[in-house]
């Protein structure tokens, strides 16, 4: 049944989507978790959420970028999964902001998938589970090819949202024209 999930998710990344609005709701089908988000960060594309399944996944979403930590921000930097298995176990000093902003929610795991396109940040996946949980190897290779589609339709929809901007706005240029 998952696997069927997984292949429906796979097929509806690979072709062009008109919106972002229910990809989070895509990784929420596709693996055991409470929530899920899809947010872009950092200066590629600036910080913000582009989906969430639940107010949860959009708060938990909404503190890491304000505070600009968190297990997104780890994957951004290391360009790999970050997989919180237990929020409560975590070392006082990982996250200490975040995770005491968190703790008023009902969280026990996180894990963020990364989004890139190249070499080009793009933002991350937070999915995250009311109680402490894991991944299996093979539900972290499904989330990253899920998140590696992601990516591209972020990229591909923001850029086409820049070419439908109006003209004056999308080029500006600081050259200095001699006029006879």
């Amino acid at each position: 049944m998952r696997r069927e999930r997984f292949e429906r998710a796979l097929e509806t990344l690979a072709a062009p989507v008109d919106s972002l609005d229910c990809t989070a709701d895509l990784f929420l089908q596709t693996f055991r978790v409470t929530g899920a988000s899809v947010s872009t960060m950092g200066d590629v594309l600036g910080s913000a959420t582009l989906s969430a399944s639940n107010e949860v996944a959009a708060r938990i979403d909404e503190i890491q970028l304000d505070l600009r930590e968190g297990p997104c921000w780890d994957a951004l930097a290391t360009r790999k999964p970050v997989l919180t298995e237990n929020v409560t176990a975590l070392p006082a000093h990982r996250w200490s902001a975040f995770k005491d902003a968190v703790s008023r929610e009902q969280v026990g795991a996180l894990f963020a998938f990364p989004m890139f396109v190249g070499p080009t940040p793009i933002g991350a996946v937070d999915m995250y589970a009311s109680t402490p949980a894991g991944f299996t190897p093979m539900q972290v290779r499904q989330a990253v090819v899920l998140a590696d589609l992601l990516a591209k339709q972020v990229l591909r929809l923001s850029l086409a949202s820049a070419a439908d901007a109006p003209k004056e706005a999308r080029w500006r240029s600081r050259r200095i024209e001699e006029r006879p």
